[in-house]
């Protein structure tokens, strides 16, 4: 198989309007097409994700738009493809460069984790936090379960399995930045972190999103409700 035939397989698996055009203006000029099509495949998801009959104002879809942004910039594999078909796909990196334009190697990252204490939500009240503490490790898939069903978001398999692959390696004494993170995008979005209790069978556990108060209310419930009771499979 050619490259071209390689690369026009992907864009068309990614949904591309002319995947053998992208294909070719890659092979052909040299473009990383694919790595571009793919973030604004992924941009436009956040911004068709807005409800236009929604209440927020300005400030926080610019906030929530910003942050998504951040976000996928940070992490190119927090966007909805399935994992077989991420393997397969560039990503990419935000690189600081000297006055002069080189680049120095030292890479822009997580930048949405400082957002809110440069742009702190308008009333001072709520910030990305939807609730946070810890549950017991046997109910770490039936909260993501119960967590993705409250954003509308079909939570399967492979979700869990990444996530069940993710956790061994992680350490809820490291900053939350180092935390296994996983997104939920259905109704709402809103990005799970999780890491494992040193010395205890816990699990640490922070969603972050911007929600209605009836669904961070439910989250929170939710969260002291694994943390109080091991749940059983039906």
């Amino acid at each position: 198989m050619s490259e071209t035939e390689k690369l026009t397989r992907l864009f068309a698996a990614l949904g591309a309007d002319d995947p053998q055009g992208w294909a070719e203006s890659e092979v052909a000029e040299d473009l990383p097409q694919l790595a571009r099509y793919r973030l604004l495949r992924a941009l436009s998801q956040d911004v068709r994700s807005w409800d236009t009959s929604a209440s927020d104002s300005p400030r926080a879809v610019a906030r929530e738009t910003t942050f998504g942004i951040l976000y996928l910039l940070a992490d190119p594999d927090s966007d909805d493809l399935p994992s077989d078909l991420r393997h397969q796909l560039p990503g990419w990196i935000l690189m600081e460069t000297t006055p002069a334009g080189e680049l120095t190697h030292r890479r822009l990252d997580a930048l949405y984790e400082d957002l809110e204490y440069l742009d702190p939500p308008a009333d001072g009240t709520r910030g990305r936090t939807v609730a946070e503490g810890w549950i017991r490790d046997t109910n770490l898939r039936p909260f993501c379960e119960s967590l993705a069903a409250e954003v509308a978001y079909d939570f399967d398999d492979s979700d869990w399995l990444a996530i069940h692959t993710a956790l061994p390696d992680t350490d809820d004494e490291q900053p939350r930045s180092a935390w296994y993170a996983y997104p939920l995008v259905g109704r709402d979005r809103v990005d799970l972190r999780i890491a494992r209790s040193v010395g205890g069978s816990e699990i640490s556990v922070s969603v972050e999103g911007t929600v209605p108060d009836h669904t961070r209310s439910r989250v929170g419930l939710l969260l002291d409700i694994m943390a109080r009771y091991e749940i059983a499979p039906d």
